[in-house]
């Protein structure tokens, strides 16, 4: 089984989704960044700022999204799309052994050292050698990552947000490593073990 760009290709698809990928792509960045600008939206799906602007004009329409002042947050009408999206598409995926396989081994291994490596870093005031342990783990993460590409190719996505940050961390630039409101590291990998959990079924504390 194969997924082309957000949907799972199997011999009878699933029920069409109540949105589009690209919609879902917006709306799932806001999902899982909880509050979001169309700028920081058009960056981690990949999609052009104008076209962001324009889902999200049209899912302010139908009371999907809510306009704080420029950043913006899911309605409960966001929110069911989202979770629909989810449902509906990865269906196929959630009876594959290959990827709940896949993310048993992240969940118990790298998820793990990655968890450490994080408090190790907060601990020690951000020292190069906490530094160096946290981008090893994406580097890993990275490799990881495109082990599953060929079922969600929008996975893939992460992998540049990953490469992004964590070539700016290895420049210095210690914000990319934790901090919660730049693409950092630490926020990808938690944006994307949301995004798995939310793809395979399973609740946040599973």
């Amino acid at each position: 089984m194969m997924v082309s760009g957000n949907r799972a290709s199997t011999v009878s698809p699933p029920v069409a989704p109540l949105i589009d990928d690209n919609t879902f792509d917006v709306l799932n960045a806001i999902y899982l960044h909880k509050m979001a600008t169309p700028k920081h939206v058009a960056e981690v799906s990949e999609l052009a700022e104008p076209q962001v602007e324009s889902i999200l004009k049209r899912q302010q329409s139908e009371e999907a999204v809510i306009d704080l002042g420029g950043s913006f947050v899911l309605g409960e009408k966001g929110t069911a799309k989202v979770l629909a999206f989810y449902r509906e598409v990865y269906a196929p995926l959630r009876a594959q052994a290959g990827v709940i396989a896949w993310y048993d081994k992240f969940e118990t291994s790298l998820n793990q050292q990655f968890i450490k490596a994080v408090s190790d870093w907060q601990t020690s005031a951000g020292d190069d050698r906490a530094r160096e342990k946290m981008t090893k783990l994406v580097e890993r993460m990275i490799r990881t990552l495109r082990q599953i590409t060929s079922d969600v190719s929008r996975y893939e996505k992460y992998a540049n947000r990953f490469a992004r940050a964590m070539a700016l961390a290895d420049r210095g630039e210690d914000d990319f490593v934790c901090k919660p409101t730049v693409d950092s590291m630490h926020n990808i990998w938690f944006e994307f073990h949301e995004d798995i959990l939310a793809l395979i079924g399973r609740p946040r504390d599973v």
